[in-house]
């Protein structure tokens, strides 16, 4: 299920739906009620992602919102999002589902729907479930809400030792809610918290494993800095040495930016070259550089091969663009318009600027032209000036 809302489109994986009937518990019994409290979950989800979602777009990012088995998650482009704008996008979420909060409170003390049992249940349902929900989010323990909040704030304090101390907290908080939450019966997220509490453990470790060799560590900083201040050879000489290191987080994150340093000196061969001999498990945000290289190389086959996650890792109008194409140029129609389609919800483009994009010669290259040309029908009918 997708649809676009305030400019951002929003996605509902199938999974969700299965989710969110176990947890108001239909298998049990159905009912009103029962419809209520899952349209009361889905509203609340909504607003706080929305709340990330608004802020990242203000700042001039592109967000998509996602539903999926455990709830929600918002995406957009963090490249030029400064540590304060990554901090407003995360407190946003929970000032927005806190609405969910106060406005229920307001009416029912009112009491205006006094008399309407079913909103009486809507209202109260709102309010118990957005301030469990909001307390929950905003345990300092990473992925959640307040995990981020205590990481930004601490990283801009203390750098690297910062990041250290919030995963430290993370994980105390872990050992003294796990026990209560289990003691009352509320099994499901005192698992979840279990889960978060070793993922934190895991990154408190990988982050000790990189200070016992703290050159290694301060040279691949001081190449990443180069970079930011446009000193390409600077950034060269840092890295080159660390590519062959044995410590795999730097030697492969270090690949990864001498590639970078390679493309932004035009040297997009050497770039391709470099990014290749990566195993596909090891490459991170290199995999969309090696795909957009790969487009000039007319390697089609390896962009494909990777569309879902440089979309997931570049939620982007270029991304889906980049795809659509390498999937024309692979006569793949279907894949191809799909692709289109998603580039079109991201930028307020024209139908001209629609019409243009098809000139491209990529699209020729489509043989299912029926399947393809049903696509184009679906973007022409959205709302597109």
């Amino acid at each position: 299920m997708r649809f676009k809302f305030l400019n951002i489109p929003v996605q509902i994986d199938p999974m969700f739906w299965v989710f969110l009937l176990f947890f108001i518990g239909v298998y049990q019994s159905f009912s009103i009620y029962t419809l209520i409290l899952g349209g009361v979950i889905f509203f609340s989800l909504l607003v706080h992602e929305y709340g990330h979602a608004i802020t990242a777009l203000y700042f001039g990012s592109y967000p998509t919102i996602t539903l999926g088995a455990f709830g929600g998650k918002s995406s957009y482009s963090r490249f030029k999002m400064t540590p304060k704008q990554e901090f407003l996008i995360t407190l946003n979420g929970p000032l927005f589902e806190s609405l969910l909060i106060f406005l229920p409170y307001f009416l029912l003390k009112q009491g205006i729907f006094q008399e309407h049992r079913y909103m009486q249940y809507f209202l109260y349902a709102t309010m118990r479930i957005n301030i469990f929900w909001c307390l929950l989010n905003l345990i300092p323990i990473t992925p959640l809400d307040g995990g981020y909040l205590v990481y930004y704030f601490l990283k801009q304090k203390f750098g690297n030792k910062g990041c250290k101390i919030a995963l430290i907290i993370g994980l105390m908080s872990a050992l003294l809610l796990i026990p209560y939450l289990y003691f009352k019966g509320v099994f499901f997220f005192g698992t979840l918290l279990l889960i978060f509490g070793y993922q934190n453990l895991q990154t408190l470790r990988q982050k000790r494993g990189v200070s016992k060799k703290p050159s290694l560590f301060s040279r691949y900083i001081q190449g990443i800095e180069a970079i930011k201040n446009n000193d390409l050879k600077k950034a060269k000489l840092q890295f080159k040495p660390l590519i062959n290191c044995k410590e795999t987080q730097i030697k492969y994150s270090s690949i990864e930016s001498l590639a970078k340093v390679y493309y932004l000196e035009n040297q997009s061969e050497k770039a391709y070259k470099l990014l290749m001999k990566i195993e596909p498990q090891f490459l991170k945000e290199g995999k969309c550089l090696l795909c957009k290289i790969a487009f000039e190389q007319k390697n089609y086959q390896l962009i494909t091969s990777y569309s879902r996650d440089i979309y997931k890792i570049a939620p982007s109008y270029e991304t889906a663009i980049l795809n659509s194409k390498s999937f024309a140029y692979l006569s793949q129609g279907d894949l191809a318009g799909g692709w289109l389609k998603t580039a079109a919800q991201f930028k307020d483009i024209s139908k001209k600027s629609i019409e243009n994009i098809l000139n491209h010669e990529a699209y020729h290259f489509v043989k299912d032209q029926h399947i393809f040309k049903t696509y184009i029908q679906e973007i022409f009918s959205m709302k597109i000036p």
